[in-house]
């Protein structure tokens, strides 16, 4: 009987202790209720240990603080103020508590017991604002910040252009969702806008030709200039089709026809007298090319047979009526170019050309060093590369440090002729430059005289604008 008896003492001592154990479980259980469970966020503030009161208070203290936007990086502070952003705080209250009611059930002190994690929640607060006025807020920024794409712009005291910028808009409605989620949030209370950028437009020739007639807007005579793309083949054309005296620039056809006219590679007697045509301008050695090769012997035989393929190239503007330095009675030659009544460069009877059919000539020249183009489909068999490249180095001895060249950097490889008379000043070039090669061919004619002080530089200022814009691209 003694054992039953101590048996059932341990057993309720046991009892006891367990109860004990499970009242102070109980009472522990019932204090976490007075503050906020682990796993619960509001906006995104962790508020575990946090009471209601105190959560309210955190938010209504963030909710008055400015929020800091930016728009493609430039600050902006917008005040919860200006879009009637406040915190309802009833109805904030009631979703906390709302969240976390289930805690206090018989389920509740289980997990309580068991200590099993609280699965996380997350509880957005309750806020009032005014849409109308975020929007207009929004608006405002727009209408401040936002801009088209802008064009490249020429520089013509810098001889240089400013690059195309970009574009931006502000989406609104995207960032709209960014400015409440920072007004919504505790701690990150910046949003970046959401803005669409529209890419900066090209430099493009259209600017090259603006910079290049303000240039020429105090030139008080008849410019002509004629530039092409040798990689696009884009041109740009300011009276390229006037009539110009084809002076010591014409040269370049003595020296296509020439090599036209040989069978074979020019000998040691022929290369020299070539050569002192291209790089000395020589009067004399030309009329030798046009009478003992083009002419076989008859020096207007050759002017004649030079024009006469000038014309099946397509180049019906240019042409000689007599050899260098002839003068005396010729027949006129009438050509689209010199048919014009509104511009007259006074132009020589005995040899003509325009601006853009030099360049063409000179672009043929360039293909058939690369095995193509006009001179070898329209005489096939009659120029090879290797001889058509041999053009291009005789006209890079041309070198007067003058007009293209002048403008054109130290070291600058280019191909050209250059030519003038008293009142008309040309050059012709092709540009090796580093971002692709261009023509650039330019006359200037002024009545009467044309001083070499006004034509030099503005030759030269027109190179340097037009190498910068074939850099830049």
């Amino acid at each position: 009987m003694r054992r039953s008896n101590r048996g059932k003492g341990w057993l309720i001592f046991l009892l006891g202790i367990m109860l004990a154990l499970l009242v102070w479980q109980w009472m522990q259980f019932r204090a976490s209720l007075r503050v906020l469970p682990a796993g619960l966020t509001v906006a995104d503030a962790n508020v575990e240990g946090m009471t209601v009161e105190q959560v309210l208070a955190t938010l209504e203290n963030a909710y008055v603080q400015p929020v800091q936007l930016f728009y493609q990086g430039q600050p902006l502070l917008l005040s919860p103020e200006t879009v009637e952003f406040r915190l309802d705080r009833e109805a904030t209250q009631a979703a906390i508590e709302t969240a976390v009611a289930g805690r206090n059930s018989l389920q509740g002190f289980l997990a309580h017991l068991l200590r099993r994690p609280t699965p996380p929640v997350a509880v957005a607060p309750v806020v009032r604002y005014s849409p109308e006025r975020l929007d207009r807020f929004l608006e405002r920024v727009a209408q401040q910040y936002d801009r088209p794409p802008q064009e490249p712009v020429p520089l013509p005291e810098a001889l240089t252009f400013r690059p195309g910028r970009p574009g931006y808009e502000l989406d609104l409605e995207a960032s709209r969702e960014r400015v409440m989620a920072a007004l919504l949030s505790v701690f990150n209370r910046r949003a970046d806008l959401a803005v669409h950028t529209s890419d900066a437009p090209p430099l493009q020739m259209k600017h090259l030709e603006e910079m290049l007639r303000a240039l020429l807007a105090d030139f008080d005579g008849i410019p002509s200039v004629f530039v092409k793309d040798l990689q696009t083949g884009e041109e740009l054309e300011i009276n390229p089709d006037v009539a110009y005296a084809g002076l010591s620039v014409l040269k370049i056809a003595v020296m296509v026809e020439t090599y036209r006219a040989l069978n074979a590679p020019p000998d040691v007697e022929q290369t020299k007298l070539l050569t002192e045509t291209m790089t000395q301008s020589g009067n004399f050695t030309a009329n030798l090319l046009l009478r003992n090769i083009i002419g076989n012997g008859d020096a207007y035989q050759g002017v004649e047979n030079l024009t006469t393929s000038m014309r099946y190239l397509g180049l019906v503007n240019t042409f000689m009526a007599a050899p260098y330095d002839e003068v005396g009675p010729i027949p006129a030659i009438v050509t689209p170019a010199n048919s014009r009544t509104d511009l007259n460069t006074n132009p020589d009877p005995y040899m003509q050309t325009t601006a853009r059919e030099i360049g063409l000539l000179l672009e043929m020249i360039y293909q058939c060093s690369r095995g193509g183009g006009a001179l070898m489909v329209a005489y096939p068999g009659a120029f090879t590369p290797q001889e058509c490249q041999q053009m291009l180095e005789m006209m890079a001895e041309d070198r007067t440090g003058s007009m293209i060249e002048a403008g054109l950097p130290p070291g600058t490889p280019f191909a050209r002729k250059h030519g003038w008379a008293g009142d008309t000043h040309a050059d012709a070039a092709i540009v090796f430059g580093p971002k692709g090669d261009f023509i650039l061919v330019v006359y200037l004619y002024r009545p009467g005289w044309l001083e070499w002080d006004i034509s030099n530089p503005l030759i030269s200022r027109i190179a340097t604008a037009t190498y910068n814009y074939f850099s830049a691209k």
